[in-house]
């Protein structure tokens, strides 16, 4: 065990140099260039004269420095805490509210597309129907074709039925389905 513990110290320390050297060697290949040992210059100025200005004002005033910090992070806090009962009750609301109207409009539109197969269904029997009709009208006006020249027919299964050019266009196309708008209607 002691061995195994002294070849990961040996492996971290050689991870550790290997980053170290890396990035020195970087840094030095970086600082060829001018504008680049410019830039490090002044963010190292920078840097160095933010930092003691820190550092002097924490070590004056350490009390005003926790004061500060305290209530910097009870903003954050109380800020969090507001934002998580703004959240909760956005969530509670979406619950009550969002959430049974969706599943109502949900269910409208599932009644409606049932609706819609039940009209598709009765409007099929409708044509079917129609069609039917055409057919038994337009066999009796063949029949009575032949019969349009003899008057006062006692057998009410000879009567004749007489049609108008657009009832007779409407009986025509019943059996295909396509029954025109108006055609057949007396204006």
């Amino acid at each position: 065990m002691a061995q195994n513990y002294n070849t990961k110290n040996d492996n971290s320390s050689k991870l550790l140099m290997g980053v170290l050297v890396g990035a020195a060697v970087g840094a030095a290949i970086a600082l060829l260039d001018s504008n680049t040992r410019e830039q490090v210059k002044t963010g190292s100025r920078n840097v160095g004269s933010s930092t003691s200005g820190f550092v002097r004002n924490v070590k004056d005033n350490p009390g005003e420095f926790k004061n500060d910090l305290s209530s910097r992070f009870q903003s954050a806090v109380s800020t969090l805490k507001n934002a998580m009962n703004e959240a909760q009750s956005l969530y509670e609301k979406v619950n009550e509210d969002v959430v049974p109207q969706v599943e109502a409009i949900r269910e409208s539109a599932s009644d409606i597309v049932d609706t819609a197969k039940e009209a598709t269904e009765d409007a099929k029997d409708i044509g079917g129907q129609v069609a039917d009709a055409g057919s038994e009208v337009k066999e009796g006006v063949s029949s009575s074709a032949g019969t349009t020249g003899s008057t006062g027919s006692s057998n009410s299964n000879d009567s004749v039925v007489q049609l108008n050019k657009k009832s007779q266009n409407t009986v025509d196309a019943s059996p295909q389905g396509d029954i025109p708008g108006d055609v057949g209607r007396d204006k």
